[in-house]
Formats: C-alpha cells, sequence, structure tokens
C-alpha cells in the first residue's frame, strides 16, 4: 500500500515537471504493476486538460477524450487479467 501512495505522488508531481510521454510511461508501468489503477484514467484528464488545444472537430472534445480514455483502461485491464505471468 505504501508502494502505492509513493507511487501516486510521484506520478502526480511528474505531471507537472515531466513531459507528457515520461508520466504516460509512468502510467502504463503503473497500470501493469498495481490492481485497479484508477489513477490512470484521473492523471489522463489531468494531461489532456494542460495540453489542450482547442480545435472545432469531434475528435479533439473532452467527451472523446474522457470515454476514449476509460475504453483504453478497460482494454488495458482486459489484456493484464489475461496475461500468463499476472493470473493467480
Amino acid at each position: 500500500m505504501m508502494k502505492r501512495a509513493i507511487f501516486n505522488i510521484i506520478l502526480f508531481i511528474s505531471v507537472f515537471t515531466f513531459p507528457w510521454w515520461a508520466t504516460v510511461i509512468m502510467l502504463f508501468i503503473g497500470i501493469f504493476t498495481f490492481r485497479n489503477f484508477y489513477e490512470f484514467i484521473f492523471v489522463g484528464a489531468i494531461i489532456y486538460s494542460l495540453y489542450y488545444i482547442p480545435k472545432d472537430n469531434l475528435i479533439s472534445s473532452p467527451i472523446f477524450f474522457t470515454s476514449s480514455i476509460v475504453i483504453l483502461y478497460w482494454i488495458l485491464q482486459f489484456i493484464r487479467n489475461n496475461i500468463f505471468l499476472y493470473k493467480t
């Protein structure tokens, strides 16, 4: 539990100090390391709000991004649960 708290603190600090791609790498490490890593969705929303460039198309809308990050989370959880090394 303490490892996850320390990882979350480092992840939150990395959102504001590291480049976006370094934070995304940390998110993928977190999702394959911790069970039910819901921080993936919240940090993804923070990254989107920081780097959002307004445009007039559907793909750049916040609803599209939020739904795509939730779908990506479900897909990664499915992949994680079906990997042989994670099965108990």
